[in-house]
């Protein structure tokens, strides 16, 4: 398995790094990573829903479209991953429920053995319109005290399958809530972040992330960001911006 750690990009970059290591990596690879500022990032097919630009432009939250589908989250205070599997590796053939159940297995088994009482539990597809991902229960939801934990969304193509998301380590529902137009009390007690239960660092976080993945999709070889990637990357994040910027 290739690993990659890529910390405190902008979020345009980091959308085009993921969709540009998808296009070009031949096995499974895992990237970790940060943003450089708060970033509510949305949906693919989200463009169109209301957002509070006044708020986000004075507290400087950028806005980003993920090449993903799923609804709107805020990265700030999290640990974001990226799964990258190529058309070739067995994996990739599963369902899109399959494929999230073997990548919230791993990050269930991570956050456990931290010493986390965190739940992973089956539940259907949410029918809610809520413009919020941590306002809805997903398929194999990691819950910690009954709150959702991890939000997350695919994309598949013949050539890939790429799973990214965040692992909250604080949930900030008051800037999260406002971003969208929505009560703050109407989300306080749907989602939770690791360091509000107990200390954990973001590295520990980590360290027990790529252990997980590792046992499953073999020993972690370090990936190098080439000056052609980091090039395309560049090119490609025009497709990631948002009109918030």
């Amino acid at each position: 398995m290739l690993l990659l750690r890529t910390w405190n990009f902008p979020g345009k970059t980091n959308m085009a790094m993921d969709v540009v290591l998808a296009e070009t990596v031949k096995e499974p690879l895992l990237r970790l990573y940060t943003w450089a500022r708060p970033t509510l990032s949305l949906g693919r097919h989200q463009k169109r829903i209301e957002l509070n630009v006044d708020y986000m432009r004075q507290k400087g939250i950028e806005c980003v479209v993920r090449p993903t589908g799923g609804r709107a989250v805020l990265h700030q205070d999290e640990l974001t991953y990226a799964f990258v599997v190529p058309a070739s590796h067995e994996l990739a053939t599963k369902n899109l429920e399959e494929f999230h159940r073997t990548v919230s297995e791993r990050i269930f088994l991570a956050v456990r053995r931290l010493g986390f009482d965190v739940k992973m539990e089956v539940r259907k597809r949410t029918t809610a319109k809520s413009p919020a991902c941590f306002d809805s229960p997903g398929m194999y939801e990691i819950t910690l005290d009954g709150k959702k934990l991890v939000g997350s969304a695919q994309m598949r193509t013949r050539d890939f399958v790429l799973e990214h998301g965040s692992i909250l380590l604080k949930s900030h529902v008051e800037e999260y809530a406002r971003c969208l137009n929505l009560d703050p009390d109407s989300l306080k007690e749907k989602f939770v972040g690791l360091q509000e239960v107990k200390d954990v660092t973001l590295e520990e976080l980590e360290k027990s992330l790529i252990d997980s993945f590792c046992e499953s999709f073999g020993p972690a070889e370090s990936f190098t960001l080439s000056f052609e990637l980091l090039n395309r990357i560049y090119e490609k994040e025009v497709q990631f911006g948002c009109p918030v910027n």
